[in-house]
């Protein structure tokens, strides 16, 4: 097949990050079908910078104009049947892109599985991710959250949860590990890194909302997929690292280059979670209810989940964005 004619389009949102020329080296080094990657730079450019490659499309944007926006416009130009987004901070599979493309549906929202990186070593950690779930978003109990309430995804542990007595590597990986037989596998939601699927696909649920600069894309992909009458999978024949953040290996530390506006990331889960627990898509063929009860039973999340939903939107009353009617 041409360079000139791709199979995979691979779309790189970068923003400020120092590890963007070694993840589009990793992507050419590593695909061993035809691809074209287009790598969209938020009003800043690459240290080191990035090399010519004829199947490379640069797009400098001189505003920052966020993650939404750079994957719309990446795909919007992409040549191939089937586009794939990835962090500026990955390291791929030897074939990742055939193993892909192999085992795949044209309605399919597809995770490879997710390990750890080392990015200054640009070597894997730990064991592979593969499940997570939907926290419930109306009551607040995790800490380590933004504020305030939303959907998004906590790993899906064993049945002593999140008991730090009996919480270990066997709990943490014991939905894996479980499952581990099932190759291609359905999943509730997944950590947003990487994703793919058919560019036709990502035109028919109407690609993403520009309601926000980069939140919450996993949640809003999800639920466009499966409401539409589509699947979200995890395919274990494939597999890519994403950068470990907030942790020092050797002399460096792997961290954003880049602070996220708290305010907006409260925002934009507020209003999400009332947008699709509250079944406001135009184009779904579903119903909320349907996908919670198709991973039912899920952590923390109530018998009673729909009219305490019910309950808190009477106290806490919201409306649609302009645009979303």
């Amino acid at each position: 097949m041409l360079q000139n004619s791709p199979e995979l389009s691979i779309i790189v949102p970068s923003y400020n990050c120092k590890y963007a020329t070694k993840t589009v080296e990793d992507l050419f080094e590593k695909a061993s079908g035809a691809i074209e990657i287009i790598i969209i730079l938020d009003n800043y450019w690459p240290n080191p910078p990035l090399k010519e490659h004829s199947n490379l499309t640069i797009i400098h944007k001189g505003s920052v104009l966020g993650m939404r926006d750079s994957i719309n416009k990446g795909v919007s130009i992409a040549k191939g049947k089937y586009v794939m987004k990835i962090d500026d901070h990955c390291l791929l599979e030897e074939g990742f892109d055939l193993a892909l493309e192999k085992d795949m549906q044209p309605d399919w929202l597809v995770v490879p599985s997710r390990y750890s990186l080392d990015a200054v070593n640009w070597v894997p950690i730990r064991r592979a991710v593969e499940y997570e779930y939907l926290a419930y978003p109306y009551k607040y109990t995790d800490k380590f959250r933004y504020g305030g309430i939303g959907l998004y995804s906590k790993k899906w542990l064993g049945e002593h949860g999140d008991d730090p007595i009996n919480m270990g590597v066997t709990e943490f990986y014991k939905r894996e590990d479980q499952r581990k037989h099932i190759k291609i596998d359905d999943i509730m939601i997944f950590q947003g890194s990487c994703w793919f699927m058919e560019k036709s696909w990502f035109e028919k649920i109407g690609g993403l909302f520009d309601y926000a600069t980069m939140y919450n894309e996993p949640v809003e992909l999800v639920f466009k997929t499966y409401l539409f009458g589509g699947r979200c999978v995890v395919n274990k024949n494939a597999y890519y690292c994403h950068m470990f953040k907030g942790k020092d290996f050797g002399n460096e530390s792997n961290i954003r280059g880049y602070k996220l506006d708290l305010h907006a990331m409260r925002e934009t889960e507020r209003y999400g979670t009332w947008y699709w627990c509250n079944d406001k898509w135009p184009l779904a063929t579903k119903k909320m209810k349907w996908l919670i009860e198709k991973f039912w039973p899920i952590p923390g999340w109530p018998e009673n989940w729909e009219e305490e939903r019910d309950e808190f939107y009477k106290e806490h009353p919201m409306t649609l964005k302009e645009g979303e009617a």
